[in-house]
């Protein structure tokens, strides 16, 4: 996790769930920061930095997403997607990558 004392002067006001907010407390407990927005700066911080280092993510050579992009148009038409399904499944991805 980044060091809380290096945060910026920059302040914005944001709106998080209830949930989000008791995890961010117990974080900010746990790693002794001084304030929930020290915690909110340090893990937003470290996210998008894992975002950037990861931005290519697939880590495949053009002819391999080439292939995987006829296999995608060859095997018809798309399924119904569930947005709330789909959000859910991402963030608990991220919540398993960033815990292991």
């Amino acid at each position: 996790m980044s060091d809380w004392r290096m945060v910026g002067v920059m302040s914005t006001t944001l709106t998080i769930s209830d949930d989000l907010a008791l995890a961010l407390e117990t974080r900010r407990q746990q790693a002794g920061m001084p304030s929930l927005d020290a915690a909110a700066e340090v893990l937003l911080a470290d996210a998008l930095a894992g975002q950037d280092a990861h931005a290519d993510g697939l880590g495949l050579s053009d002819e391999e997403l080439r292939a995987l992009i006829e296999d995608g148009e060859a095997s018809g038409p798309p399924e119904a997607w569930d947005g709330q399904a789909t959000r859910k499944a991402i963030r608990l991805r991220f919540a398993a990558s960033r815990a292991g």
